[in-house]
């Protein structure tokens, strides 16, 4: 068992560069429908046959321990495709050959249902993912996953020091954690490069600021109608508040952006979240640069793999969206025009300060009801940390765990960007090169982020639809959200 972060991290980095030194193996990941990887990589000489009569002498001993009974099966739930999951799997099962197997179960989706109706089942499950942190707050709070501090106390780690400071502050649930990220969605703004060359304007550049965004966005917008081609796409609000209205707020005012400092009621009375609300709700309504909610709705925007099309097809210049962005310019996804040509730069900053760039995190979480606490933990820090590369890097997503150095961080992010048609790789791997702060948008494992989640998914509905003034929604998400805190008290 790996207990130490030098050992741990010569394994990573061990692993991440036989996924890389193979071309085929580098397609396994990053596309859809995968085998299973060829984790053996290559030597030659004395080394070689060593290596074989070892392999040889393993494979018996296993077999042995096998047919004894006594591998312990691990199930882990989530919704990625079952073949998507045989690296993993395979991998793990390697590594911990004759002791631990690890089964994979796949959820039909992400829903909360569906997630409270496997764990409600009575199935065995050691490690469970959850999209978001959205209901981890009400998880915690009824015991239905276990505090993992304690495993961390084991390894003689910190939270801060695995996961990063960011995370830790968001994900501590009174001085204890019950998920770790197994990818940080990192937002980035993804640009048609084509279009930009043929409007003869510049590309964007880190450091630039908001009101560069506004200029470019309103330059790049033309045309009426149905020809009409915009200069942004952003996310409106969805069922789980997802949205870009507040990121000004957020890049200001960073962790618990919605908390005052007590976390007793919200502070959408802030200059800084009409400032915000402001700024958006101009770009949509008053400039009409980025795509109305009626489009984006009717069109299914909202989307990811149909988000990008609208990008590369040349309906939009620019789209802010996370890393796994990339993911969708893929033939499993449709077809990708040949011509196509997508840049990547870090989002506008405030006022030409600091890179202060938002998040959300996919998490993983050990139930109560598990078998074996400490087998259940081998597998969740397998998947989260020390191989975020066979989970998260297929997905294209950002790992959750803090890189432990440059080539580690740069070899994960080939195994995102590599293989992605139409991406301008250089660019993306300078622009994840850069330095940035990390602000999280889950503050969801605070007392009564539901219910301002759906405040804001209701109000800024009717913001964004012409229905409602930005000076009344921000009044109402501060009486409703105020309302939701003392209710979850």
């Amino acid at each position: 068992m790996i207990n130490q972060g030098g050992i741990q991290m010569k394994k990573r980095q061990k692993m991440l560069a036989v996924l890389l030194a193979s071309t085929t193996l580098a397609a396994t990941l990053v596309g859809c429908g995968g085998q299973a990887a060829d984790r053996q990589g290559s030597s030659d000489g004395g080394q070689e046959t060593a290596a074989s009569t070892e392999s040889e002498a393993t494979e018996e001993q296993e077999q042995e321990q096998a047919s004894s009974g006594d591998v312990q099966v691990l199930n882990f739930y989530a919704w990625t495709s079952p073949e998507n999951m045989v690296p993993l799997t395979e991998a793990f099962n390697q590594d911990y050959a004759g002791k631990y197997e690890m089964v994979y179960q796949k959820l039909a989706d992400a829903a909360t249902m569906t997630i409270n109706t496997a764990l409600g089942s009575g199935e065995p499950i050691d490690v469970m993912t959850q999209a978001s942190a959205m209901d981890l707050r009400v998880r915690a709070d009824d015991g239905v996953y276990l505090g993992l501090k304690q495993f961390f106390d084991k390894e003689g780690w910190t939270y801060e020091e695995k996961i990063g400071g960011a995370m830790e502050e968001t994900m501590n649930i009174e001085g204890d954690y019950y998920a770790i990220p197994y990818c940080n969605n990192i937002n980035m703004v993804w640009f048609n490069k084509k279009m930009f060359d043929e409007a003869g304007m510049e590309y964007p550049q880190s450091g630039w600021t908001w009101d560069d965004f506004r200029e470019t966005a309103i330059a790049m917008t033309h045309g009426e109608g149905g020809d009409k081609v915009y200069g942004a796409m952003l996310d409106y609000a969805d069922g789980d508040g997802d949205n870009y209205w507040d990121l000004i707020a957020r890049q200001k005012l960073g962790a618990f952006t919605y908390y005052n400092d007590d976390f007793t009621a919200t502070r959408f009375d802030a200059p800084e979240f009409k400032e915000s609300l402001d700024y958006f709700y101009n770009l949509a309504m008053v400039d009409k640069c980025i795509v109305p909610v009626d489009e984006y709705t009717a069109l299914q925007y909202h989307k990811d793999p149909t988000g990008m099309a609208g990008l590369y097809n040349g309906k939009y210049a620019m789209w802010i969206a996370p890393v796994y962005g990339c993911l969708y310019l893929n033939e499993s996804y449709g077809e990708v025009p040949e011509d196509t040509d997508i840049g990547v730069v870090d989002m506008p900053t405030v006022d030409g300060g600091a890179t202060v760039t938002t998040c959300y995190t996919s998490t993983a979480s050990i139930p109560a009801t598990c078998k074996d606490p400490d087998a259940a933990w081998e597998a969740l820090k397998y998947i989260c940390i020390e191989h975020a590369e066979l989970f998260a890097g297929p997905k294209a997503m950002h790992p959750g765990y803090e890189f432990q150095s440059d080539e580690e961080r740069d070899a994960f992010n080939h195994i995102i960007f590599d293989g992605k048609p139409g991406l301008d790789v250089d660019m993306a791997m300078e622009v994840m090169a850069l330095d940035r702060t990390l602000v999280s948008k889950d503050t969801t494992v605070r007392k009564g982020q539901v219910g301002i989640n759906e405040a804001i998914k209701n109000n800024m509905t009717l913001v964004f639809s012409g229905e409602m003034s930005v000076d009344e929604a921000l009044a109402n998400l501060k009486e409703q959200g105020d309302a939701a805190i003392a209710a979850d008290q």
